[in-house]
């Protein structure tokens, strides 16, 4: 059976569209193949790094944070209105995307995904950000737009340089935290140099 979907054009006509060039269309960033036909048969455990769960979801299975191989994590264009603590548990992502859902606020634990590089938070309704996010010295991607946040991180992100500019300020807003001595140098040296940019 063929299932057929109507779209509108900009120009206003009714357009049939077949569901399957949906998926025939994949951005092949996020096409994988998690295992040949030949493994399944032999009975080979699958692997990945990698896992996209869309569809308007509104929470997702606490076994979800013991998936610590994954790499990359894809939860934008649903409905999730919080994210919990475990997702430190996911120690060797580097890329996340949390964009286009209706989070209001994030875990300060985000902070400890030190492999992060790209985090992607875009559109949702966040007003402030976790300091501990200046942890985050590996990261070269932050997605703000279309948030709600206060006027001192807008202005720090839309600078030149914005990313790092508001990861230092961040990170600097955590010296009341003994950790950041003992761990890490001193923000006015390497640090700095250390994000890339």
């Amino acid at each position: 059976m063929e299932v057929n979907r109507h779209s509108v054009n900009e120009n206003g006509t009714t357009m049939s569209r077949n569901l399957k060039d949906k998926y025939d269309n994949v951005n092949p960033r996020r096409a994988h193949t998690i295992m040949s036909a030949e493994d399944a048969a032999s009975g080979r455990k699958s692997y990945w790094a990698e896992l996209e769960i869309t569809g308007s979801i509104r929470n997702v299975s606490p076994c979800l944070w013991q998936l610590t191989h994954l790499t990359s994590l894809y939860l934008n264009d649903n409905c999730l209105s919080r994210i919990p603590p475990d997702v430190a548990m996911l120690v060797n992502l580097r890329s996340l995307d949390l964009s286009k859902n209706k989070l209001r606020s994030l875990p300060a634990e985000l902070g400890e995904l030190i492999n992060l590089r790209e985090l992607l938070l875009s559109h949702n309704h966040l007003r402030v950000l976790p300091y501990e996010l200046g942890k985050l010295f590996q990261l070269h991607v932050l997605g703000l737009q279309g948030n709600p946040l206060n006027k001192e991180i807008l202005s720090l992100y839309g600078e030149t340089n914005g990313t790092h500019k508001l990861l230092t300020y961040m990170l600097d807003s955590l010296t009341g935290k003994s950790f950041f001595f003992l761990c890490w140098p001193r923000p006015s040296t390497k640090v700095q140099a250390g994000r890339g940019q």
